[in-house]
């Protein structure tokens, strides 16, 4: 993935990152027909007017599975019930895009709820609960086109551009998230290359962002946020309380943001707190080993 982004990267100037992070997540794997010397909003407009001619291109099977995984949780089992009556038929479908290599599977890494006692019985909705593993795109465009473009074909069709691009656009931030997260994810490992693995974790409690399993079963957790604020205490705070729901205790705690930190964080003492902002992403896409900065605190709060 550091690749892929570094691709994208290239033709922004250095302190562009964030708008690379943002071409990326919605062009990524697919840039033959994007202008990078156009604002984002361009080239939108641009994959908009010529829709159809990218559909033919794509030439892709099985396309409303494919928007129920960019649109909703992009949990498979959740998926083929909502798109099969008959699940064989689903199943058989995504190996067919398993297959053309246009998703990977992303393995959970929940532990089914265990009886405290031979005699216990769990309790009904524990019982009937299965784990299910999510899917990730193989490529950014692919999750934009399926999650935006295609169901909105018929209003493309009745040239209601106005309406699909405020559908895009209010959505914006939290499509980006996703890329965020997985390029976070992509650093932290860099940082910790004797990770045994790593990438998001949920299970029928919470959903945490990423967590880094390491050698002795030590674990690091940490919380993405794509917006235009600063990450304050209480996203530290909501992170720890998860992570005790979710039965870890962390050796160390890693957040990522877009808009920086506020004071009380960057003055923090806590040793087991990592902190990344869009200058790491940098640091991270410019060379080939990483190597954290110190974050400095504000002199004044905005």
């Amino acid at each position: 993935m550091k690749r892929a982004f570094q691709q994208v990267y290239k033709y922004f100037d250095r302190n562009e990152v964030e708008k690379a992070i943002e071409f990326y997540a919605l062009f990524g794997g697919y840039t033959s027909f994007i202008d990078f010397g156009k604002p984002l909003i361009h080239n939108i407009e641009h994959i908009l007017y010529n829709s159809e001619k990218i559909a033919a291109n794509l030439q892709i099977q099985n396309e409303h599975l494919l928007s129920l995984f960019a649109t909703g949780d992009r949990k498979i089992d959740s998926a083929i019930k909502k798109s099969y009556t008959h699940e064989r038929e689903g199943y058989k479908n995504l190996q067919e895009l398993f297959n053309q290599n246009l998703i990977k599977r992303e393995v959970s890494r929940e532990k089914f709820p265990q009886k405290t006692h031979p005699k216990q019985k769990l309790k009904k909705h524990l019982r009937r609960y299965r784990i299910q593993n999510k899917i990730r795109f193989q490529k950014p465009f692919l999750r934009f086109w399926y999650r935006y473009i295609y169901p909105s074909f018929d209003l493309i069709i009745q040239h209601k551009y106005d309406k699909v691009m405020e559908f895009i656009l209010g959505d914006l931030d939290n499509f980006v998230s996703l890329t965020f997260e997985e390029l976070s994810n992509e650093l932290l490992l860099e940082r910790f290359p004797e990770a045994l693995s790593s990438g998001s974790y949920w299970d029928h409690k919470v959903e945490i962002d990423i967590l880094l399993e390491l050698p002795h079963n030590e674990v690091i957790v940490g919380e993405c946020k794509w917006k235009n604020s600063k990450i304050c205490k209480k996203t530290l705070t909501a992170l720890q309380k998860k992570s005790a729901i979710a039965g870890f205790t962390p050796k160390l705690y890693a957040l990522f943001s877009k808009s920086s930190f506020s004071n009380e964080l960057l003055k923090s003492q806590d040793k087991n707190l990592l902190l990344f902002d869009l200058e790491d992403f940098k640091e991270w896409s410019e060379k080939k080993a990483y190597k954290k900065r110190e974050k400095k605190p504000y002199s004044f709060e905005f």
